[in-house]
């Protein structure tokens, strides 16, 4: 019986290995300075999906989350800390040009310049990114490194809840409210604003207490 199932699955698989095979994501640690340095972060390709660049080209800001966390290991693993940030990138609807933040701890860290393609805005935050977060004792360590991507927010729905009622229209009478729970949901998916999901792990480093 359980072949019957084996190949199917990796059919399945197939499409979703290739689909991700564009973005490219790197945690570079140099153990001499661990303990006082966070690793380093690249990326690549990660606005490369086609849904993405069309939801952006209208208008639709899209969200990238990184967050990174830290594992000491033992007998067991042990999360020893993480860190949050988040890029935002957006088309100014008059200009036509692309801008990006970069935010950490609800504050913009780094405002990057004004570009008129998806690929040359995303080079910019593609570039060598050091992270805060760093092992404070002696230890076997690794980092894992999360990465979503998420177009369409309830903000967004609101946003064009607003758009397609208009200033005047009642907030709560009309069905398009359907778009906040399981519909608007839904609906991201179908415009292909759900969640991009990315990780990559760092390799098992050793560093001793001073």
């Amino acid at each position: 019986m359980r072949s019957r199932f084996v190949l199917p699955l990796l059919l399945w698989a197939a499409p979703l290995v290739a689909q991700r095979n564009n973005v490219h994501l790197t945690v570079t640690v140099n153990p001499a300075i661990a303990l006082q340095e966070g690793p380093t972060i690249t990326t690549e390709n990660l606005l490369a999906d086609a849904n993405t660049r069309e939801l952006l080209r209208n208008g639709f800001a899209t969200r990238i989350h990184f967050r990174l966390e830290l594992w000491r290991t033992g007998l067991f693993n042990d999360r020893a800390g993480f860190s949050d940030w988040e890029i935002l990138v957006q088309q100014d609807p008059t200009t036509h040009a692309y801008n990006a933040i970069r935010r950490q701890d609800n504050r913009i860290v780094e405002t990057f310049v004004e570009s008129q393609t998806v690929t040359s805005i995303e080079a910019q935050f593609d570039k060598p990114f050091r992270a805060s977060l760093h092992p404070t004792g002696g230890g076997r360590y690794y980092y894992n490194l999360i990465v979503e991507l998420q177009t369409l927010t309830e903000s967004d729905l609101d946003a064009l809840q607003q758009w397609l009622h208009g200033p005047t229209a009642p907030s709560r009478s009309n069905p398009i409210t359907a778009l906040r729970s399981g519909l608007g949901r839904l609906f991201s998916r179908m415009l292909g604003g759900g969640k991009l999901h990315y990780e990559e792990r760092s390799g098992v480093f050793s560093v001793r207490s001073n």
